[in-house]
């Protein structure tokens, strides 16, 4: 995209925080284009582009099949929202009576907090400790769930090999299903975490992390700075692993916004109460890189989340660049700097350059 057309992307996204007369500008300008509309979908923004384009009363400058494809992405979102609260609903009732520790993550909490239609969720993500796992499994199945993966639209049922090879490498579990036919939802996913990372590392977070969880919406999640640091924690495992980079999922826009929606309403408090708790649990780093990714990305410069970067910041000046294969054991750094042209790349993979980073020091 050339530069007019990603100044309509980023000003779409930045729902927020509306430019009504930019966005009026560009769109007469015809920089709502094809390419534009691509990453907006591709980036799962397109509920939220429509909604900004709604909300500055900008719909009516973009071409016919910009607007109608956002309108009906924003449409079909909705449906999907419903369906999901309903699945959401259905697997807090099960873990409930199940006994377990746990605390849903992510969408099951998200989805409520945009405006309808804006965030969507395809599966509903249970963080737990590894002790719970057999019970909530049990659970899961006794209401109908399976473990495996939906291929063409068909369930696949997961080989015991395959069950276990997930549980001890990747820190979670084999998805389970359950057939329930909802609107835009023919399968109910369960994703089972019970691991902060992908390395299946046992700390002191997770557990504290479960304890401090409650009741909120009608839905068990975790206490809003822990919530706030597992989708950082999440986030920096996946733009920093280079499988992740190779599928396209290490920056997909809508997990920044979701950070950009929860500090948008952050008090000093709330930042000294997460400065606190990332300290606690040696989570820093994985704090600023993904805070300070969306504030790059989104070119944000509120003055108490520049100062709290500022009081994160690691030592290690680089820390943006860097991606592992864990492996393969090797290392790799972005030779792009500005992360808004990385996220631009047609192939991100080509900016990576393998580097040892003990042969540096």
């Amino acid at each position: 995209m050339n530069h007019v057309q990603q100044k309509l992307f980023w000003s779409l996204c930045r729902f927020l925080d509306p430019d009504r007369e930019r966005i009026t500008a560009l769109l007469r300008a015809g920089a709502g284009t094809p390419a534009v509309l691509g990453h907006l979908l591709y980036n799962r923004m397109g509920g939220i582009a429509y909604h900004m384009m709604t909300q500055t009363e900008t719909v009516r400058y973009a071409s016919r099949e910009f607007r109608n494809t956002l309108r009906d992405v924003w449409l079909i979102g909705k449906a999907k929202n419903a369906s999901y609260a309903r699945g959401r609903a259905l697997v807090s009732e099960i873990l409930e009576k199940s006994g377990a520790e746990y605390a849903l993550l992510k969408g099951a909490y998200l989805c409520d907090r945009y405006p309808p239609g804006c965030r969507t969720a395809n599966d509903v993500d249970i963080l737990t400790e590894g002790k719970y796992i057999t019970k909530i499994g049990d659970a899961l199945r006794g209401a109908g769930f399976r473990q495996g993966e939906i291929r063409n639209g068909v369930f696949h049922l997961a080989s015991r090999r395959e069950i276990l090879h997930t549980k001890m490498t990747r820190g979670e579990t084999v998805p389970y299903f359950l057939e329930v036919n909802f609107p835009y939802m023919q399968y109910l996913e369960v994703d089972l975490n019970f691991s902060l990372d992908y390395k299946n590392t046992v700390d002191i977070a997770l557990p504290a992390f479960i304890s401090a969880s409650e009741k909120r919406d009608s839905c068990r999640i975790l206490s809003a700075p822990h919530f706030l640091l597992h989708l950082c924690t999440h986030l920096y495992k996946e733009a920093t692993t280079y499988p992740w980079v190779q599928m396209r999922r290490d920056m997909s826009l809508y997990k920044f916004c979701d950070l950009y929606l929860l500090l948008y309403e952050y008090t000093l408090q709330d930042y000294n109460l997460l400065l606190e708790e990332a300290r606690k649990y040696a989570l820093t780093m994985q704090c600023y890189y993904a805070l300070e990714m969306m504030r790059s990305l989104l070119q944000l410069e509120d003055p108490m989340l520049l100062e709290f970067l500022a009081r994160i910041c690691p030592g290690d000046p680089e820390v943006l660049e860097w991606v592992i294969a864990p492996a393969e054991k090797k290392e790799y750094q972005y030779t792009e700097k500005d992360v808004r042209q990385r996220f631009f790349a047609q192939d991100r993979l080509a900016l990576l350059k393998e580097v040892c980073r003990d042969a540096q020091k």
